[in-house]
């Protein structure tokens, strides 16, 4: 495995816990299917996040996400880690970047598609990447058939590379559900 993304992983791994300290957000996307669903198919190093309270009016729910981000980038302020929020045009701050001398992770808040079909699970990381990175940890993430039905419309949608072979992962696993 290549030191830079190795190391960028562990970032990642080092600030996840504290991205989901709250009950409002859950983690969604490739990085998800990689580290808590699949042992560590391809590499994926970004935080994608959905705010799950959907009954939220719009306005409250970007307040609710531009509060939480900066709540979070406090809560990484001890891990030594730079972090910098990042403004979306009229939606306030929907990203955020963690970066240390070497590595940058980016965690974005869906502030489109909010809430969940299925419930949300608390999943522990795949066995791989938890003996890889010598780390132990829960987090609520997507229900697999909503992340995988997520990824066969980004498949469709931006035909990306990474979007396709995680859709093929899928077929090839046999784990495609009637739901």
């Amino acid at each position: 495995m290549d030191k830079t993304y190795a190391d960028t992983v562990r970032l990642l791994l080092a600030v996840a816990p504290d991205v989901f300290a709250n009950d409002i957000f859950a983690m969604k996307g490739g990085t998800a299917i990689n580290l808590f669903v699949r042992d560590m198919p391809r590499l994926s190093v970004d935080i994608d996040v959905v705010y799950l309270p959907w009954q939220t009016p719009r306005d409250e729910a970007l307040q609710a996400i531009n509060q939480e981000l900066a709540a979070i980038a406090t809560r990484v302020a001890p891990l030594g880690v730079q972090t910098r929020l990042v403004r979306a045009k009229d939606l306030g701050d929907t990203k955020l970047i963690v970066e240390n001398d070497a590595n940058q992770v980016k965690i974005e808040v869906n502030v489109v598609f909010r809430g969940s079909v299925l419930p949300v699970e608390r999943r522990p990381l795949s066995a791989k990447t938890s003996d890889l990175f010598g780390v132990e940890f829960e987090l609520p993430v997507l229900a697999p058939d909503e992340l995988y039905a997520s990824k066969l419309v980004a498949a469709l949608d931006r035909q990306h590379p990474r979007d396709l072979f995680d859709v093929w992962q899928l077929y090839e696993s046999g784990d495609i559900s009637d739901g």
